[in-house]
């Protein structure tokens, strides 16, 4: 995999050597913004969407409903206001009035709920955010009304980020191109698909002020030492930094700023009934695996000691978060191997892993010698870096590393601790925690807040993932463009970026 991906991180570089970075005048006078992205694009069918840092693509063209400032507050956008009614399961919007989409059809309520309900019936991570929508009425002609099955607290969240996204109704059908209302527009001409997008500006947008460059352009760079040489020399204005590398690229003049998004990072159990690797499907074998990790040793030496220790999904600051729970299980490889034989694996057992050292280096290491220190017998899978997620999904792996994050605690919920989430790729079922996700569905308030943390203990009991810790994650701009972090996510979006105050 290492290899592959170099090859790719190299050819894109090649192609860029002669494009301006740092937010400078390219060719013709155009004021050029130059992002990287570590994940490869998913089609322009929102239906099919992904969530996560696939966003920064389709952020260009598609508006969303509402729009979440850094906090990750809902604010007006396509929508200028709503209300819920007193059941909170009706959320009305207002709709901006003389929007266009690109292709020069109006922008309306009834484009509104097509949109939606066509997102909806998809299976991506975009879908499953709004899988509570029942149906969405049109009141007028800048009016809708979003039926819930059950009260949602994530719901305007969803509305703000790829599942609020609004698609031109002529377009929602495996779009060779997207059609949106958004502040710019695919230029085909300069786009190589799944390499690098080009967008240039929609004239027509409502709000240009916000969106100060008129070229964005967003590539494929998967190899981290590839975006922090691409960033050294000026051809990126903006991508993910490897923290081992914060130090060498403050020093080099460049900005960089570190937050905690929210995202835990650790060992992912995928197969948690034990049908591919049947020592998976005992509680003691996972127990063990939480005994396996040295979390602060993983902190210092793969995060330059950026990041806290935990053992929990959840986040300080989310709901259900309890300190408590992080001293659940402790390093102790003794305990762990005891735990193993108690299972009956006294000699340990053979897993398959994907190798992920070309974008995680440290953290692949760190896994694969914690695992083969209590007997587990590490097989690593090379395979190109744009079919890792994608066979992850399909089940292909029993665990691997892996770092989930979501802008709310509702949010990781429905990514991962439900049978149709997107990331329980063996579609993994607990009757007891499927009871507790459908009361949280319905709760509100102090309740609410009380469910999730039962959740999050029966969770951390049944040790369903071995997490290592909540990640710290560093974002490295060129000289002249400064970028906002935003709440619940690793890659700012598009409208946090501006040139930086000389």
């Amino acid at each position: 995999m290492r290899k592959t991906v170099a090859i790719i991180g190299a050819g894109l570089l090649t192609a860029t050597a002669t494009a301006c970075g740092g937010g400078t005048q390219a060719a013709g006078g155009d004021k050029t913004l130059t992002l990287a992205e570590s994940v490869t694009a998913t089609p322009w069918d929102l239906a099919k969407a992904s969530m996560g840092p696939e966003a920064q693509y389709y952020q260009p063209v598609f508006d969303t409903l509402i729009r979440l400032d850094a906090k990750g507050e809902p604010t007006p956008n396509l929508a200028t206001s709503w209300s819920y009614d007193k059941t909170q399961t009706t959320l009305t919007l207002k709709l901006r009035t003389g929007v266009k989409f690109t292709d020069g059809t109006a922008l309306d309520a009834d484009a509104v709920r097509q949109s939606l309900l066509h997102t909806k019936s998809g299976t991506g991570t975009a879908a499953g955010e709004i899988q509570d929508i029942t149906g969405v009425d049109v009141v007028d002609a800048h009016t809708v009304a979003i039926k819930l099955s059950h009260p949602t607290a994530s719901l305007l969240s969803a509305l703000g980020q790829v599942s609020g996204m609004i698609a031109g109704p002529k377009s929602l059908k495996n779009p060779k191109v997207p059609v949106g209302s958004g502040p710019y527009q695919l230029d085909t001409s300069a786009t190589t698909a799944g390499q690098t997008y080009t967008y240039k500006r929609n004239p027509d947008y409502w709000n240009t002020k916000a969106f100060p460059y008129d070229k964005i352009v967003v590539k494929y760079l998967a190899d981290p030492t590839a975006r922090t040489n691409a960033l050294l020399s000026g051809q990126l204005d903006g991508a993910t930094l490897n923290l081992n590398r914060v130090a060498t690229v403050k020093g080099r003049g460049l900005n960089v700023v570190t937050y905690q998004p929210g995202d835990i990072e650790g060992l992912y159990i995928w197969d948690r009934a034990g049908k591919k690797v049947p020592a998976l499907g005992k509680l003691k074998v996972r127990q063990a695996l939480n005994h396996a990790f040295d979390r602060q040793a993983i902190i210092k030496s793969a995060k330059t000691g950026l990041g806290t220790p935990t053992t929990q999904l959840f986040a300080p600051g989310e709901d259900g978060h309890d300190a408590g729970l992080d001293d659940t299980y402790s390093y102790d490889p003794a305990k762990a191997k005891k735990l193993l034989a108690e299972a009956g694996y006294p000699d340990g057992f053979s897993v398959t892993i994907p190798d992920l050292s070309a974008m995680f280096p440290q953290e692949q290491a760190a896994l694969t010698q914690s695992l083969k220190d209590i007997g587990i017998k590490v097989k690593l899978d090379n395979l190109p870096g744009d079919q890792v997620f994608s066979s992850m999904l399909s089940g292909k792996y029993a665990m691997s590393y892996f770092k989930l994050g979501a802008p709310t605690v509702w949010d990781k919920v429905q990514l991962q601790l439900t049978k149709k989430s997107t990331w329980n790729p063996f579609k993994y079922d607990d009757p007891k925690a499927d009871d507790l996700v459908a009361r949280i569905g319905k709760a509100t308030g102090a309740k609410r807040s009380e469910l999730f943390k039962e959740l999050n203990t029966y969770v951390v009991e049944q040790a369903w993932n071995a997490p290592w810790n909540v990640i710290a994650n560093a974002y490295a701009t060129a000289k002249d463009v400064k970028v906002t972090p935003q709440a619940g996510t690793q890659y700012p979006p598009i409208y946090n970026y501006a040139p930086a105050a000389k």
